[in-house]
């Protein structure tokens, strides 16, 4: 089924040049089950950023049988403007979603879990050239098995090459010592392979699965949390880890989404991430809350001393609706900044900015709270859980309350390659583990 949005998601504010051009992409359409036993479909958002309506179209590329059987849909965006599909395939399908969209296109999927009114989203990933595995690559896919309330419940080999492959699963431990052999699977080509017994990891006790394969391919597993009824997901990592619990809401209640694991490495052809943070509905917010981590990378040598951006977190406009515009400066510069201007009139905003030197390779991690009923944002730089940069200044939501239209919040991560300075790409800088809760 297909819903068309009526929001405006035009971002002209940004002072974006032309944007990446897009090809064809996947994604995994793995149905993980919720509490009661009931698969949960993929949901999608199509967005066009561009002035005029641009064309797509999806082909479900069903199970081992690859382009066998086939089901396609073709339609178009209209300009400024997004597509919501409730289901990305019919009910008790599965396989890979592929997305052949026009230029300007933004894709972002995730499945809804929860019960009463816990509501939560656990983003998808979406794969393209730049994040999908070498053919060879080894992958780690961590916290699987029991960890408390959690446990995982699937595990999809998806397989991106013109050829069968052939998959090794390991099960490792947290420093990444063979365990036992999990299997070695064929994943037919163009292909996505489930495993609801998850290769015998379900249960056992938390681990990590090591993972290769000789064609281009994709590794995701799914976890069920028996206490708060949450689907989440695990994606690939370039090492092994200890099992680490999920971030726990801060309030009781809130709508959460999670970007799980990596989700973006800033790249020539791909500088800027975005991510749409779905909402069951129109709400009206109190507090919003988002954190996320990030590896520092090299500074943009066009201006080292530019505006890197770590996040910019809007209602699908730049004027009055920021609640976040964190910025990193570098050498001749070196600070931070964090603005936000809802609801207030051009050319009026509040910000925090404060001397800081991010050094290449380590990794922050970045929260931020937007109180609108205490009409304050909180904003923080972390390492090794200790805060070592933050601060305070006012919010301006009006009647102390923000608003969230029925089509939710946009992310962006990184700038475009050729913004207007002082804006600069952020190349080799890496983004994970994005987590956002709206609180109502």
């Amino acid at each position: 089924m297909k819903k068309s949005l009526a929001c405006c998601l035009a971002l002209t504010a940004l002072g974006l040049a032309a944007p990446m051009k897009a090809a064809t992409v996947y994604v995994p359409v793995v149905e993980p089950v919720n509490a009661k036993g009931a698969a949960l479909a993929t949901q999608l958002w199509i967005s066009n950023f561009g002035p005029q309506q641009l064309p797509y179209s999806t082909n479900l590329l069903q199970g081992d049988r690859a382009q066998a059987e086939t089901k396609s849909l073709g339609a178009t965006v209209p300009a400024d403007r997004a597509v919501y599909l409730d289901q990305a395939a019919a009910a008790g399908e599965t396989g890979l979603l592929a997305v052949d969209a026009a230029e300007d296109l933004l894709v972002n999927a995730w499945v809804q879990s929860g019960r009463g009114k816990q509501v939560f989203y656990a983003g998808l990933p979406v794969i393209t050239q730049d994040n999908q595995l070498a053919a060879g690559a080894v992958t780690y896919l961590n916290g699987l098995g029991k960890l408390g309330s959690r446990d995982t419940t699937q595990l999809s080999l998806i397989n991106l090459g013109p050829a069968a492959a052939q998959c090794q699963v390991d099960v490792v431990d947290g420093d990444g010592a063979f365990l036992r052999s999990a299997g070695t699977v064929e994943v037919a080509a163009l292909s996505m392979s489930r495993f609801e017994d998850a290769l015998g990891l379900r249960g056992a006790t938390a681990a990590s699965a090591r993972i290769s394969c000789d064609q281009p391919y994709y590794a995701l597993a799914a976890t069920l949390d028996s206490k708060t009824t949450e689907v989440a997901f695990v994606n690939p990592s370039d090492a092994a880890e200890k099992a680490r619990k999920a971030p726990a809401a801060t309030v009781p209640n809130p709508i959460v989404f999670n970007q799980t694991g990596a989700f973006h490495l800033a790249t020539k052809t791909t500088p800027k991430k975005i991510l749409r943070i779905p909402v069951p509905a129109a709400v009206n917010a109190t507090r919003v809350f988002a954190e996320f981590d990030v590896i520092a990378g090299p500074w943009n040598p066009r201006l080292k001393k530019g505006a890197h951006n770590l996040i910019f977190f809007h209602r699908g406009r730049f004027r009055s609706n920021t609640l976040a515009n964190i910025n990193a400066f570098g050498p001749g510069n070196n600070k931070v900044k964090d603005a936000q201007n809802i609801d207030l009139p051009a050319h009026y905003s509040t910000f925090l900015q404060a001397g800081f030197v991010f050094q290449q390779g380590q990794t922050y991690h970045i929260s931020m709270l937007y109180n609108a009923a205490t009409r304050g944002v909180d904003f923080g730089i972390y390492q090794g859980g200790n805060l070592v940069k933050g601060g305070h200044f006012d919010a301006t939501a009006s009647h102390q309350i923000l608003t969230v239209p029925g089509t939710g919040l946009v992310a962006e991560f990184g700038n475009y390659n050729n913004q207007g300075l002082p804006e600069v790409s952020s190349l080799g800088w890496k983004y994970a583990n994005f987590h956002v809760e709206i609180s109502h």
